[in-house]
């Protein structure tokens, strides 16, 4: 069963963003863990990071693997992967995209983030 559509809708992911795969996989001490990556649509170009810069189709340079704590799915511990873009400007030079679903810099996602405020 493809969910992959679920979770994109789930995690309100916007183009050229979506989910690439999802799946369980075993954690230290025999647990499972949900596993979702993230990816963007082949050819996406992207705004330039810097405030202020009105470049907004800037072409993909390379990718960074990154990692994040999510909210727990049910029992299971949640982490989001993905391939984050480093663009090219012409102004700027080399900038990495941020993450929608993460503020900068995190290693969780903003829902995590309210959540551990909450509790």
């Amino acid at each position: 069963m493809d969910t992959s559509h679920l979770f994109t809708a789930a995690l309100r992911l916007q183009s050229p963003w979506k989910v690439g795969s999802v799946d369980f996989r075993d954690a230290d001490g025999g647990r499972q863990e949900l596993r979702i990556m993230i990816v963007f649509e082949p050819g996406a170009r992207f705004p330039c990071p810097e405030t202020g810069c009105r470049e907004d189709a800037c072409p993909v340079h390379d990718r960074r693997a990154r990692v994040w704590r999510h909210l727990d799915f049910f029992r299971y511990k949640a982490f989001i992967h993905a391939a984050m873009p480093r663009v090219t400007c012409p102004e700027h030079g080399v900038r990495t995209v941020p993450a929608p679903w993460a503020g900068p810099g995190g290693g969780f996602t903003l829902l995590f983030e309210a959540w551990a405020v909450e509790t």
